[in-house]
């Protein structure tokens, strides 16, 4: 039975490997794909629940390197591309990817320790912050204006743009995983593939990293926090934590701590999203909601038998992401940069049409047209995340 399982969660993180690979491919679409074939598959239960743990936790991770490479964000990873895009032309993409599985696997280390403190708490903390996240979502706005004030203009521009069109995407005849695939790439990746393609070509990278003048542990703890959030509060992902904890933390201009942070927050929020399953009865993702259909007995010992087969992904996806990065990267140099840029905004184009039609075309280029002003007028790109920040506020308004 062990030796199954094992190979069943190793199969697993291969199937999120390539999906964390491959732009609009995400962790859900495989898990629908898993469940809707189950009857046919002579496996039994667990055996699922380890493909679909696997498929999720490595896909957390190794969907950094697309996006820090190649310019190519999902949700979780969109607010990676800027950072990622400085460390990439210092020739230090190999550290930004570090940086951020650094962050997902300390997370995943902090959540085993405090694993019962976890289980016991989620549920009042889930009782006591849920009314509460109007409020931080408001505070986080004020503070991101507050931050841009030099460039007011430009700032409420981009805001109330990307809010525009976070509310009308969301009345499309799309789902919101579907929808989110083009809006993302058009806001992040397509805008910084527009500027980058002007760049002849990526410098040679180094394959190290450098963790000093950084507080890996501080922003990992932080990381562990916003994961919680994002884990178990509907209509709150991992995106929505990550600006908040930015402004919060005031990590915005420690370019290092902001990638230990989106990597932990981004891991962390996975692992929660299965937690919450057992603890307050709310699948929070995909995955969890596949596993919920499995229909199977929850209780302690399938609780921690889910969390070892967790720990066991996240440290496997950690080697796996850095040994794949550093094959990716010592050849990246040798490739114009320009033409590369240029071929990625392509198949992007492609991908979204192909996973949402001409429909997703218009989202993606609607994103792209409000992403190029944004870079053009200096504007943090967070500010972007009106896309999604005020359809949230919205949501816990009733609206």
């Amino acid at each position: 039975m062990i030796f199954e399982l094992a190979l069943f969660l190793f199969f697993g993180i291969i199937l999120g490997s390539i999906a964390g690979m491959i732009p609009g491919l995400h962790p859900n679409t495989l898990a629908f794909i898993l469940i809707s074939a189950s009857p046919f598959l002579p496996i039994s239960v667990f055996c699922l629940i380890a493909l679909l743990v696997g498929s999720e936790i490595s896909n957390s991770f190794v969907n950094f390197i697309p996006s820090i490479l190649f310019s190519a964000p999902e949700e979780d990873s969109a607010l990676s591309v800027l950072p990622g895009q400085k460390f990439l032309l210092m020739g230090r993409g190999y550290e930004a990817i570090a940086l951020a599985t650094y962050g997902g696997l300390f997370s995943t280390i902090i959540i085993a320790i405090l694993f019962p403190l976890f289980v016991l708490a989620i549920p009042r903390f889930y009782d006591f912050v849920k009314p509460a996240i109007a409020l931080l979502l408001l505070f986080t706005v004020g503070h991101l204006l507050w931050s841009s004030r030099k460039k007011l203009l430009p700032a409420l521009a981009v805001f109330f743009s990307s809010a525009a069109f976070g509310i009308l995407i969301f009345r499309l005849p799309l789902s919101g995983s579907e929808v989110l695939f083009p809006a993302f790439c058009g806001l992040f990746g397509l805008a910084s593939l527009f500027f980058a393609s002007k760049t002849n070509e990526a410098p040679e990278q180094e394959i190290d990293a450098d963790f000093s003048e950084s507080s890996p542990k501080r922003a990992s703890l932080i990381s562990v926090a916003a994961g919680l959030m994002a884990g178990i509060l509907p209509g709150v992902g991992s995106s929505q934590v990550t600006v908040m904890a930015q402004q919060l933390a005031k990590m915005e201009d420690n370019l290092k701590d902001f990638m230990v942070s989106i990597g932990g927050i981004t891991t962390a929020s996975s692992l929660f999203s299965i937690v919450a399953l057992w603890t307050i009865g709310n699948p929070r993702s995909g995955t969890s909601v596949a596993i919920q259909a499995l229909q199977f007995e929850y209780n302690v010992q399938t609780l921690f038998l889910i969390f070892f087969m967790i720990l066991a992904a996240g440290g496997i996806s950690a080697l796996i992401t850095l040994r794949l990065s550093k094959a990716v990267i010592r050849n990246i140099h040798r490739v114009k940069y320009g033409k590369l840029t240029k071929l990625i905004f392509a198949l992007l184009t492609l991908l979204v049409f192909f996973f949402t039609g001409w429909i997703g075309l218009w989202v993606a280029a609607t994103g792209l047209s409000i992403g190029i002003f944004c870079i053009s007028t200096g504007a943090r790109r967070s500010l972007m995340m009106g896309v999604l920040i005020v359809p949230t506020l919205l949501f816990f308004a009733g609206i």
